[in-house]
């Protein structure tokens, strides 16, 4: 799934002579547009980077110049390369904040250098995820600090914070939201103090800031960036300055094709330095509260990796199959093992409460159920519980299964919707149009809750309103009480409560602290 960033802004009453707009960095066109009757401006393609090409590659981004005349921001612009297409830059490359106000739609889900990685399990290394070569390549020291995609949304932030009140916005009411790759995003803004200041809430959709594909650090990331530049150079040193400098060099069909051979690039620790941005294990922030404290709304769908049964898993059996056999891959990934655990015992006591010991591959439903929770579920589950404890969440589950969403495999038993499945009903996409009444039913409640949120900081704050006709109440530690978005709306008690007692167990007496995720 190719992860994008478009800065969504919702405009209210505004109106302006030929959609030109005054911006600090030059004048703008826009265009209007309308979606589901719903009439609006958009700004497409705004640059608020430099295009990270030459000695610029790897790196923070750094702000793009002002220009002279009227910019045409009627139109998307150049996307920046997806890590599965080896494609001649300069013209993929080029990174805008495409304006349309009330908060970052999802950060990273139109022009930013992070993807996640669509392929064989097996090439995955249990992670089934890669986040691109270009926003998170590393050397572990100051040459290549690592985590520039995260640096690109930061700095996206703070365009606008200083540009949203042109466009009629207010930059003391910015929500920010994500899913998938751009829940994980949120998730480390979340955690980052040095975002504090430019958002007052925050929506984390099916990935957050626990998220073991988010929260945890690369074990060698110098190691990943010397095997890209050997593989393509075997007289490279390792010396970092040397490495840089000749994959600054390489086009990026070339570092494209060297980094699909074997993609291993993420989210790092990085080292102490004034540029650096993460620095510290997500789990002990939010744990502590040392974090950025903004209300929260947080879920996932039903049935998760059923979209990866489609996309990643050739055949869903035999990847149940693997599991089986390898009773390793029951560990999650952001959990390090005790010296002298017994690697059975544990796996035993996840398969116990998963399949009462039965194999995976006979039980499908369980093994969606399973890998649902070990990637998405349980640590939204655990970021609502701690963070509950200092800021107002909510969490939900969106189970609504339409004509339009069925993309993916289904499970005898198993939740009908998929990874990204909710995404649907929130953006207007070429690709997923709606067409029965039920669905644009679904997409208004859901567009009123995440408008309401952003707005009130509360997605049902009255109880009149016919369209919702519900109240959602907030997390209160352990206690978990979500809003189920089905054909209905309704509030169902706490959820997954003899999975997470498990999964507690696991972690905290099996597993090594400080935690990394959950």
């Amino acid at each position: 799934m190719q992860s994008q960033l478009l800065l969504g802004i919702l405009l209210v009453s505004f109106v302006h002579s030929d959609l030109l707009i005054d911006l600090p960095d030059g004048t703008i066109r826009g265009v209007e547009t309308t979606t589901d009757n719903y009439t609006y401006y958009s700004y497409r393609g705004i640059p608020f980077a430099k295009p990270p090409l030459g000695n610029l590659r790897f790196h923070a981004p750094v702000p793009n110049e002002p220009w002279d005349g009227i910019l045409d921001a009627t139109e998307y612009k150049s996307c920046c390369i997806s890590m599965t297409l080896a494609l001649d830059e300069p013209q993929q490359i080029n990174r805008e904040a495409t304006s349309n106000v009330v908060g970052i739609w999802r950060l990273i889900f139109n022009r930013m250098r992070y993807r996640q990685c669509v392929g064989p399990l097996s090439s995955c290394r249990r992670r089934r995820h890669c986040v691109g070569l270009y926003g998170f390549l590393s050397t572990n020291d100051s040459v290549i600090l690592g985590n520039a995609g995260l640096k690109d949304q930061l700095l996206a932030m703070n365009w606008t914070q200083k540009n949203i009140e042109f466009f009629g916005g207010d930059p003391d009411k910015v929500t920010i939201f994500g899913a998938s790759a751009g829940g994980m995003s949120v998730g480390a803004h979340i955690a980052n103090k040095k975002s504090a200041g430019l958002y007052r809430a925050a929506i984390c959709q099916s990935g957050c800031s626990l998220s073991s594909l988010a929260s945890t650090s690369q074990p060698d990331p110098k190691q990943v960036a010397y095997d890209i530049a050997r593989s393509l150079n075997s007289s490279i040193s390792q010396d970092s300055e040397e490495i840089r400098d000749f994959l600054q060099s390489q086009s990026a069909s070339v570092l494209t094709n060297a980094y699909n051979a074997n993609p291993k690039t993420g989210p790092v620790l990085e080292v102490e330095d004034e540029n650096a941005y993460v620095t510290d294990l997500q789990f002990g922030l939010i744990e502590s509260g040392n974090f950025n404290q903004v209300p929260l709304m947080i879920g996932t769908t039903a049935g998760e990796t059923l979209t990866f049964g489609a996309l990643v898993w050739p055949e869903l059996i035999a990847a149940a199959l693997i599991f089986d056999l390898n009773q390793g891959l029951l560990i999650p990934y952001s959990l390090r093992l005790l010296s002298g655990t017994d690697l059975r015992e544990v796996a035993g006591l996840i398969k116990q409460t998963y399949t009462n010991n039965q194999p995976f591959h006979l039980n499908l439903a369980s093994f969606v159920e399973f890998t649902s929770d070990n990637y998405f579920v349980r640590p939204a589950l655990k970021q609502a519980e701690l963070q509950s404890n200092y800021t107002p969440v909510y969490f939900y589950q969106f189970s609504y299964s339409g004509p339009v969403g069925h993309f993916h495999v289904t499970v005898d038993g198993a939740g009908k919707t998929g990874h990204g499945e909710d995404i649907i009903y929130l953006v207007d996409f070429p690709l997923f149009q709606l067409t029965t009444e039920e669905e644009f039913l679904t997409r208004r409640r859901m567009a009123r809750l995440w408008t309401n949120f952003a707005k009130t900081l509360n997605p049902t704050p009255d109880e009149t309103d016919p369209l919702l006709n519900v109240t959602w109440p907030q997390v209160s530690g352990s206690n978990i009480p979500y809003l189920d978005i089905d054909s209905t709306l309704e509030v169902k008690p706490g959820k997954k409560a003899k999975e997470m007692a498990m999964w507690n167990e696991v972690f905290y007496k099996y597993g090594q602290q400080p935690f990394a995720g959950f």
